[in-house]
């Protein structure tokens, strides 16, 4: 199954201005529902996650944070996957890679942290409605992504990143590495 991930520029542009605006790694919460979308990329079905609310986390609620890593602190966290239960939303958690610029791609901390916390967040959702759970690295100058679905569990890229306008479509080229 392939998977688009939909945001306004609007909410893009302030968790850009969040994330990019410390020489230490940041993050944010991306909510969105997810819809299986009839239309298929290439020979795959597509799973649609449009967010609908982001969460800058505030520097104070972050337990780690430096130039390579950030961990939010528990209590927040719990509070959003108690949100994402109770009104069926995907999460995408986003966090910034501040020294990768042209190329920005997952560290081993990172391709580790999704393995483990994306099969925690699929086991503890109810199965309806289906919800998915992505990972977003933003560098200075590009963006990568990954994604696990319900369906069999598999972490694999992000397919497509959209930013929605008011009258058109913009299509991020997402890192590949």
């Amino acid at each position: 199954m392939a998977c688009a991930l939909r945001i306004s520029r609007d909410i893009w542009g302030t968790i850009q201005r969040h994330l990019r605006d410390s020489g230490d790694e940041r993050g944010a919460y991306l909510l969105a529902p997810r819809r299986p979308v009839d239309r298929p990329v290439g020979h795959r079905a597509v799973t649609d996650l449009l967010v609908t609310r982001a969460i800058p986390i505030p520097d104070d609620a972050l337990s780690v944070q430096n130039g390579v890593r950030v961990e939010v602190a528990a209590w927040l966290t719990r509070e959003v996957l108690i949100a994402c239960f109770e009104t069926g939303l995907s999460l995408v958690d986003m966090h910034s890679h501040p020294f990768a610029d042209d190329t920005v791609s997952f560290s081993g901390l990172d391709v580790e942290n999704m393995r483990q916390t994306h099969t925690e967040f699929l086991d503890r959702m109810p199965a309806v409605p289906p919800v998915g759970v992505a990972l977003l690295v933003l560098g200075q100058a590009s963006v990568a992504g990954a994604y696990t679905g319900p369906d069999d569990g598999t972490l694999r890229m992000l397919d497509r990143l959209v930013l929605l306008g008011d009258d058109d479509l913009t299509e991020v080229t997402l890192c590949r590495s």
